[in-house]
């Protein structure tokens, strides 16, 4: 009896602490698990719709110089809270008609200072920055790095010159020519007037200079045995300009020599013509010096810069003193001995190259 009263007291225990661990178990799901219950909150009032205002806005690319349409515009609804007056354009008849003054991507929100007025002149003046001026200049194959030069390129123009010696009261090349000066004899009839009579000799009277003689050991007079030999240099005149065009004006391209006109069918290709002039953009005051530069016949020649390099930089002019230190040519020493046939003059392999003897 005692062992089975012992069992049963057993049995309750675990019996009991089975219950204890069940509600333990679903009080920490409830706790845990299922968190705490959600109360009720207030709603709170809406957000008043702001009021809207449409602006006009570009739906496609539209170009610089390019007049508006309406199938290039649209409307979008802007907060008209956050609209400061002037901002925006709010009224399409106000673009319809007039040009772009700058290039305009899709979805761009259209503004006053992007539009102007329909132009009565040509559309290459959009192109040229407020404070800038565009002028043309000749060109050829050698002069502008072989037609490589497009629009849009920078590049730097170098100059060369030859300059001469010249008189600073006759403004005439040196040397003078000598004369001789013969006084007037005695007076003839009364009212008569005799003056003074100047002999000269042309080109066999040019002014020269007294020298010593080494071998003589005494003075002589020489004269130039040719004309004054005038000095080159080459110096950069402009260190960036833009290119605004190759060619003229007329169409929109103009092919590079070399390339092919399009022909119909069963008909040659037509060659097309090199372009001989270029457009540039180019401040005011080198307008007026390249116009300077032009007339005075300097030769001009193109130098092509690297796309995006707009850094300033400085060159020294370059002459034939230049040259011989700087690359340190030897002057050839005079010899008893020397290449036959003579040469003297080279012979230049450019076929317009300037003074090209081919």
């Amino acid at each position: 009896m005692a062992a089975g009263g012992k069992r049963r007291g057993m049995i309750i225990i675990i019996i009991a602490v089975l219950l204890i661990i069940i509600v333990g178990a679903v009080y920490a799901y409830i706790t845990f698990f299922r968190g705490p219950q959600q109360t009720a909150q207030p709603i709170s009032p809406a957000t008043p719709v702001s009021e809207m205002q449409d602006i006009v806005i570009t739906t496609q690319a539209v170009s610089r110089g390019t007049a508006f349409t309406a199938e290039v515009l649209a409307y979008v609804p802007y907060p008209r809270s956050e609209l400061v007056a002037g901002t925006f354009i709010t009224d399409m008849n106000e673009v319809v008609g007039r040009r772009a003054k700058y290039d305009l991507d899709p979805r761009v929100p259209i503004t006053p200072s992007m539009v102007v007025d329909q132009p009565s002149g040509s559309l290459a003046s959009f192109w040229i920055p407020a404070g800038m001026t565009a002028i043309s200049m000749p060109i050829t194959r050698q002069s502008s790095v072989s037609y490589a030069p497009q629009m849009g390129d920078h590049v730097m123009i170098i100059g060369c010159m030859l300059l001469a010696d010249i008189d600073t009261e006759f403004q005439t090349g040196l040397p003078n020519f000598t004369s001789q000066v013969v006084a007037p004899g005695p007076g003839g009839q009364s009212g008569t007037t005799v003056t003074a009579t100047i002999l000269t000799q042309g080109d066999v009277s040019k002014q020269g200079q007294a020298e010593i003689d080494p071998n003589l050991n005494m003075a002589i007079y020489t004269v130039p045995s040719e004309p004054q030999r005038p000095r080159l240099v080459c110096q950069t005149v402009i260190q960036d300009a833009t290119i605004l065009r190759v060619g003229d004006f007329t169409g929109e391209t103009l092919p590079t020599e070399g390339t092919q006109a399009p022909t119909t069918e069963g008909q040659a290709p037509a060659p097309v013509a090199a372009p001989n002039i270029v457009t540039l953009v180019v401040s005011p005051q080198d307008s007026v010096l390249l116009t300077y530069l032009m007339t005075a016949n300097v030769q001009l020649t193109l130098s092509l810069r690297s796309a995006g390099d707009l850094q300033q930089f400085s060159t020294q002019p370059v002459t034939l003193q230049f040259i011989m230190d700087q690359k340190n040519i030897q002057l050839p020493a005079k010899l008893p001995y020397g290449i036959t046939p003579r040469l003297d003059a080279l012979n230049v392999p450019y076929e317009d190259w300037p003074n090209s003897t081919q």
